[in-house]
C-alpha cells in the first residue's frame, strides 16, 4: 500500500533501486541523453559538467514523494545557466495513466527549492527542467505524455490558464536499440540486458555491457554486476550467478546459465512424469475403491517422489481398501 505524505497524498510505489543507482553514474546519464534524446540541443550540452543535485539541494517535501534522481549540467552558449535534468526512473511494467500529473508536482516542488536555495530576485531566470520516463513494461506505454490532455473540454479562451507540462518517454522495449550509433552506448547495452527474453543470449550480453563501460567506472561496474544478477533471477527464476563473477567471465557465466537451463529442462520433465503418475494412481484407486475422499486426493497431489507414486500405482492392485494403500 503506498505510503501517505504529510500532505495525505499517496505517493508512487518505489522505483526500481538497481535503475536508480545505475542512473546515478554519470557514464549512464550521458549514454541516456546522447543515444535517446535526438534532438538538436543535446550537442550544446556540456556533459563534462553533469553535477547529481544531492540531497541537501532537495526539500524534505520532494524527497518525501519520489525518490529519483536529479542531475544538472551546462548548456553551452549560455554563460553561467544549468539546464535541470530530472530523470524520472520509473521501472515499471504498467502505465502511470497520471504520470503527467505526478511530474507537474515533483517539476513544481523542484523549481520553488532552485528559487530558495539560489535565492532568486525578481527578473531572475529558472532553469529548464526536462523529465523523463522510463518503461520497460511488455505492454505499450499508453498514459498521455502531456499534461493539457487530462483536462476536460473548455471553452478556448481559457485554455491559456491551464497548466502545460510533456514529458519525454522512453519506452524501452519499443526502442530501435539496433541503431549503429548505438553500437558504444552502455544504457542502449543495458536495455538489451533488460528487454532480452533468451538465457542463451545473457552472457553476451553482459559482455556487450561490460565493453561499453570505461575501465575507470569500477563503481558502476559493480552497480552493473549486482543489477545483472537480480535482473537474471527475475527473468530466469531459479537462475543461480556464481558469487563473485564479475563482468570479464562472460564464459564462466554462460557455462553457469546453460548448466541452469538444463537442469531446468530436466526438472520440467520429471514434473511431467509426476504428474501422469499421479492422474494413473488416482485413476486406478477410483476404479478399485469408487469415488476418492479429498483428503485422500489432496494427499496423492502432495507426492513429489517417482519411486513412492510407481510403489502405490503397483500396490493398488492388490490392496483391499484405502486403509491398505495408507492413504487414509
Amino acid at each position: 500500500m503506498a505510503k501517505r505524505t504529510r500532505g495525505g497524498t499517496d505517493t508512487p510505489p518505489r522505483h526500481d533501486p538497481g535503475y536508480k543507482g545505475l542512473f546515478s553514474h554519470s557514464t549512464m546519464v550521458e549514454g541516456l541523453l546522447r543515444g535517446f534524446v535526438q534532438e538538436d540541443w543535446i550537442e550544446r550540452l556540456d556533459f563534462s559538467t553533469l553535477e547529481k543535485v544531492g540531497n541537501s539541494f532537495v526539500s524534505d517535501d520532494l524527497r518525501e514523494r519520489h525518490s529519483d534522481v536529479i542531475w544538472r549540467l551546462r548548456l553551452r552558449g549560455a554563460k553561467d545557466r544549468w539546464v535541470y535534468l530530472y530523470l524520472l526512473l520509473e521501472f515499471q511494467s504498467t502505465s502511470d495513466p497520471f504520470m503527467a500529473v505526478r511530474l507537474l508536482t515533483y517539476v513544481g516542488l523542484l523549481l520553488e527549492e532552485i528559487i530558495r536555495k539560489e535565492n532568486l530576485k525578481p527578473g531572475d531566470h529558472l532553469p529548464a527542467v526536462l523529465p523523463v520516463v522510463l518503461h520497460n513494461g511488455k505492454d505499450r506505454w499508453r498514459a498521455p505524455l502531456r499534461l493539457e490532455t487530462h483536462f476536460a473540454p473548455i471553452p478556448s479562451p481559457l485554455k491559456r490558464y491551464l497548466p502545460r507540462l510533456t514529458y519525454l518517454l522512453l519506452d524501452e522495449r519499443r526502442l530501435d536499440l539496433d541503431r549503429p550509433e548505438l553500437g558504444r552506448n552502455p544504457a542502449a547495452a543495458l536495455f538489451r540486458v533488460e528487454s532480452n527474453e533468451s538465457v542463451e543470449a545473457l552472457p553476451s550480453l553482459y559482455q556487450d555491457l561490460n565493453h561499453q563501460l570505461r575501465p575507470e567506472d569500477s563503481a558502476l561496474r559493480r552497480t552493473v554486476h549486482a543489477w545483472f544478477v537480480s535482473v537474471a533471477q527475475r527473468t530466469f527464476p531459479g537462475v543461480i550467478i556464481p558469487e563473485g563473477v564479475n563482468l570479464k567471465e562472460a564464459p564462466m557465466l554462460e557455462e553457469t546459465l546453460i548448466k541452469w537451463r538444463e537442469t531446468i529442462r530436466k526438472e520440467a520433465r520429471q514434473e511431467g512424469q509426476i504428474q501422469g503418475l499421479r492422474r494413473v494412481l488416482l485413476q486406478q484407486m477410483t476404479l478399485r475403491f469408487g469415488r476418492l475422499p479429498k483428503e485422500v486426493r489432496s494427499r496423492v497431489e502432495q507426492i513429489t517422489s517417482t519411486q513412492e507414486l510407481e510403489k502405490l500405482t503397483r500396490k493398488v492392485l492388490s490392496a483391499k481398501s484405502l486403509a491398505e494403500m495408507g492413504l487414509e
